[in-house]
């Protein structure tokens, strides 16, 4: 999607919000939206309602733990406040080397299912829902804890359900002591991030540790077939390329510089295996990879036809394959864009490549799957909703954090300073640093097309 065509999509979207919005308006039903607890919130449709309260309220009373857990909780956002303002830094400075094809599209920067196309809609819908569910509630439990009254519960609407939202006592909240106050914002962002670390464990650990490459792991998946290729008719998507002209190929690598290897016309016999179907080989003939690309260079090389993937599990295991990806910072980033290289970590058409062992093999394999991709989406989500919500920029929770802690700084260096002083200075820095991390993150959409 282009930008001109992302603006027409947005417009869009806001131009049918306000027809919609204008409809209810004019509706004789508007009126009647209190009654039920409904009110609009923008194009949002949000739902109010007192229970689930005893539950925020039982959850506060353990004071001891809830201190522990609040202490806990700043702690882990101070370090990924940090972590992230210095990663939105440094890509920052690599913005020039971005090449034409990988300049991130506006959508692409959003988290929301339907609209960023790496998010499948229902695995998104529910990562989204739970993140922002345990990000509320944690939220509405310090609050109690701090003895801020939790007003309402609700869930917000925009069609299906995308999220959850706790109402405190907004006038309580900013008399509260400042270590109450952060420890109440610390919590949300540092339940999404606790979870996805747990979801990830158990994505790892327990359900892909049951699984392995199917045929022993020998071979590399194909994942398409390009129409009117020497592949077409040919060979299938989701059979596993076992060897090339005699050579075994384990990796894409290995293919790749096989194929590179070719003419056109040259006869070549590839063995294959497919889980459903066992073994197979055929011979077919290279076509001109010429007439596929219009470059010159690669007239006269040889043309399969075939998209493929590595079928090693390493991807899904970042500490364990840490060793095969060149080190544990390269092992975990490949777990977490797992969504770029596959649009879902194990799809409908890659899991044939793999087979499910143990005791989790009597589960049938389409519900294994179900259930592996929602832990991994459910990881996904939070650590996205976790990381946002600790950057240092109000409105989200660590800039609130910041803020407070600001606040502390300047009146332990300026205990005379005057308040309103005080205030605006911190207002002031508050503002440039949202700012800030405003720019940066849409330099990473803007930089590229100016530069």
């Amino acid at each position: 999607m282009s930008l001109t065509q992302w603006y027409l999509f947005a417009f869009g979207l806001i131009f049918l919000w306000i027809i919609v919005e204008y409809i209810i308006w004019k509706s004789k039903y508007y009126a009647k939206l209190d009654k039920y607890n409904l009110s609009f919130y923008g194009p949002f449709l949000m739902w109010r309602t007192k229970k689930g309260r005893d539950i925020i309220e039982r959850a506060s009373q353990n004071k001891k733990f809830c201190k522990f857990y609040g202490n806990l909780a700043i702690l882990i956002v101070g370090g990924a406040m940090v972590s992230m303002t210095a990663v939105l830094a440094w890509v920052a400075t690599l913005v020039v080397k971005i090449p034409d094809r990988a300049i991130i599209e506006p959508h692409m920067m959003l988290g929301l299912p339907g609209i960023n196309p790496i998010i499948p809609l229902w695995y998104g819908i529910l990562g989204l829902v739970v993140a922002i569910i345990i990000h509320e509630f944690s939220h509405g439990i310090m609050a109690r804890h701090a003895d801020v009254k939790v007003l309402s519960l609700g869930l917000t609407f925009w069609i299906i359900p995308m999220g959850a939202f706790m109402e405190p006592d907004e006038e309580k909240i900013l008399k509260i002591d400042a270590k109450h106050r952060t420890r109440m914002f610390a919590v949300g962002p540092a339940s999404n991030l606790i979870v996805a670390a747990v979801c990830a464990m158990i994505f790892s650990g327990l359900l892909m540790g049951a699984v392995g490459p199917a045929n022993n792991g020998d071979g590399i998946g194909i994942t398409g077939i390009v129409a009117d290729s020497p592949a077409y008719d040919n060979l299938t998507a989701g059979a596993i390329m076992v060897s090339f002209n005699g050579t075994p190929v384990q990796t894409y690598g290995d293919f790749s510089d096989l194929v590179q290897d070719t003419t056109a016309g040259q006869n070549v016999t590839i063995d294959t295996y497919h889980k459903d179907t066992g073994s197979d080989s055929i011979t077919l003939t290279m076509a001109n990879r010429y007439d596929y690309t219009d470059e010159e260079e690669d007239n006269g090389t040889g043309y399969l036809g075939v998209s493929t993937q590595d079928i090693s599990t390493d991807a899904f295991h970042p500490f364990k394959g840490a060793d095969e990806q060149g080190g544990i910072i390269q092992s975990m980033a490949l777990y977490i864009t797992l969504p770029l290289q596959r649009m879902s970590p194990v799809s409908e058409d890659t899991s044939v490549f793999y087979e499910i062992t143990g005791p989790l093999s009597s589960i049938p394999e389409p519900i294994f799957w179900v259930i592996a991709n929602s832990i991994y989406w459910i990881f996904w989500l939070n650590l996205m909703v976790g990381l946002t919500n600790a950057l240092p920029a109000v409105p989200l929770d660590g800039g609130y954090i910041f803020k407070d802690w600001l606040e502390g700084l300047v009146k332990r260096l300026k205990p005379n300073m005057e308040e309103e002083k005080r205030t605006k200075a911190i207002d002031s820095t508050t503002m440039f640093l949202a700012f800030s991390i405003l720019f940066l993150i849409l330099w990473q959409i803007i930089g590229p097309r100016i530069l």
